[in-house]
């Protein structure tokens, strides 16, 4: 998750609409009142940690040896940190599936996927110290709520989706490298980010329905609250399909090879 998402985007556009519904005449006596409503979009924690996994042991691979058609973002959109083109296999052949479908010239253009466990911690605290620090008056409890829909919490029992080699974010670009448009008239940031969102241009609608389209028959699944984050295997899946149990848990470090970005094509 959060991958194409800016922090400061997301809360600037949550709070922009919700003050201006709540600020029209008195003040709220209740300061919560002010506080963005959270949606989960059916995936709250603590349904997520109610799910077991069973690894099945599949190995991570270059999903880049497995379909060299495919894009890499040279440039992460959010944090420095590092990121990877690895994933588990089944996923990987799922991306080639995908980008079998889509009509010649273009290519799914991959943000990252398999990401470590440490990794995911930093860029959870990083982000909940940048929402801590924008929010002083949001209580602890009601900040970590929040942060969770956007972040996933470093929890190894349920791992985040990325630290299982299961999930990746992605678009898609043209033969000349620009992404395709999935969110005008909207600046990229939460109020763009739900997947069935209304309001989108025409342009924006069939571009990302062409993304559903290719991913969804390939056997991936979206998390609703992100249009760029699609997962098979993790818990999220498991939720979001009606699976019993969920296929990958987070990926130890001796069982992660190396790995380096394509070549720019």
């Amino acid at each position: 998750m959060t991958e194409d998402l800016t922090h400061d985007e997301a809360v600037a556009h949550l709070d922009a609409d919700t003050v201006e519904d709540l600020t029209e005449g008195e003040p709220p006596a209740d300061a919560a009142l002010t506080r963005p409503q959270i949606n989960h979009y059916g995936e709250p924690v603590e349904e997520l940690v109610k799910i077991p996994i069973e690894d099945n042991g599949e190995p991570l691979v270059d999903i880049f040896a497995v379909c060299p058609q495919l894009s890499w973002m040279e440039k992460g959109p959010r944090f420095d940190f590092p990121r990877s083109g690895l994933a588990r296999e089944s996923v990987a052949r799922m991306l080639a599936h995908a980008q079998s479908l889509l009509p010649d010239g273009l290519r799914l253009h991959i943000v990252g996927a398999f990401r470590p466990f440490e990794i995911q911690e930093k860029m959870y605290h990083k982000a909940r110290a940048e929402l801590k620090e924008q929010h002083p008056d949001w209580d602890e409890e009601y900040l970590t709520e929040y942060i969770n829909v956007f972040s996933a919490p470093p929890i190894r029992d349920t791992p985040p989706p990325h630290t299982t080699g299961g999930a990746v974010d992605l678009g898609i670009v043209d033969a000349s490298g620009e992404r395709l448009d999935m969110i005008s008239p909207f600046e990229m940031g939460w109020d763009s980010a739900p997947t069935a969102l209304e309001g989108l241009s025409d342009t924006a609608r069939a571009n990302r329905g062409l993304l559903i389209d290719v991913l969804t028959q390939s056997g991936l699944t979206n998390f609703p609250g992100e249009w760029w984050h699609w997962s098979w295997g993790e818990p999220g899946w498991a939720l979001r399909a009606g699976e019993p149990i969920a296929l990958y848990g987070a990926v130890s470090e001796d069982e992660v090879p190396d790995w380096a970005p394509p070549q720019p094509q």
